[in-house]
């Protein structure tokens, strides 16, 4: 079978390693399901798809206590160590705490990337208290994965993905609305050092296949924003996709572990 028939049979798609580079532990508002967000609820899922990894935040970094947040999530790399991999989440309203946690976090080997959210943070990626992450992943070779909604989110990361040559930006939403997108496909294209991700929340017809002819299938990561988004629909998106198996199975694992490969 190839993918687009696991897909539509409904079976795992278990053929190869598929790596969710975006996605959350706990619950953003109430009308998620409480247990959505638990570690064997997200695994469920995986399991159910065929995903092999996830890269994770807390909500609780994003919205509360980020020392807090990031500890839940080395209890469940502790736990599921072949399923989890982490996202050291700081906030730039405490910026003397932000880089103890960078130091603090990566003595764990479990920790990958750094997860940023200027909307949950109010404040924009430009903002000065952000600066010594940027330097941090350049420093040590690091993906920055940071929720990318707004004009001013995508024009930020092509102004820092041109400083910090060394650091790895991903584009979380890669832009968000259809013209932020646009944008956001250009800066992906102008930079190597720049990735988009399909957890896109206006799906698009085609927008897989738009992607792909934009900026090409090794550009664009697999993230679905569990438990926030259907990580069925996500993965639907890709494996019914009008393109290639090769360039889906880039999309889905093959890209993130290249970067995985490279960072830290």
């Amino acid at each position: 079978m190839n993918l687009y028939e696991k897909a539509k049979a409904g079976l795992p798609i278990d053929d190869f390693q598929i790596i969710d580079e975006h996605c959350h532990m706990g619950t953003f508002a109430s009308h998620f399901a409480k247990d959505n967000g638990s570690p064997e609820a997200i695994i469920k899922v995986m399991n159910r798809l065929g995903i092999s990894k996830a890269i994770v935040s807390h909500s609780m970094s994003l919205v509360a206590d980020f020392e807090m947040g990031n500890d839940i999530i080395i209890k469940a790399m502790d736990q599921y160590p072949d399923r989890f991999l982490g996202y050291c989440t700081v906030n730039p309203l405490y910026p003397e705490e932000l880089k103890q946690e960078l130091e603090r976090c990566f003595k764990y080997p479990g920790f990958r990337g750094i997860k940023l959210h200027p909307y949950c943070h109010e404040r924009s990626l430009f903002y000065k208290h952000y600066r010594p992450v940027y330097e941090f992943a350049a420093r040590n070779r690091l993906f920055v994965m940071s929720h990318t909604y707004t004009g001013e989110d995508v024009a930020a990361t092509d102004y820092l993905a041109g400083e910090f040559p060394e650091a790895i930006f991903i584009m979380g939403h890669t832009g968000g609305e259809k013209y932020n997108v646009e944008k956001a496909l250009e800066v992906i294209g102008r930079h190597g050092n720049v990735y988009g991700d399909i957890a896109v929340s206006q799906s698009l017809e085609g927008v897989i296949e738009w992607y792909v002819k934009e900026v090409g299938a090794k550009k664009i990561l697999f993230g679905t924003d569990m438990p926030c988004m259907s990580g069925e629909a996500t993965l639907a998106l890709v494996a019914m996709a009008e393109i290639s198996d090769d360039e889906k199975m880039d999309i889905l694992g093959r890209n993130m572990q290249k970067i995985l490969d490279k960072s830290y």
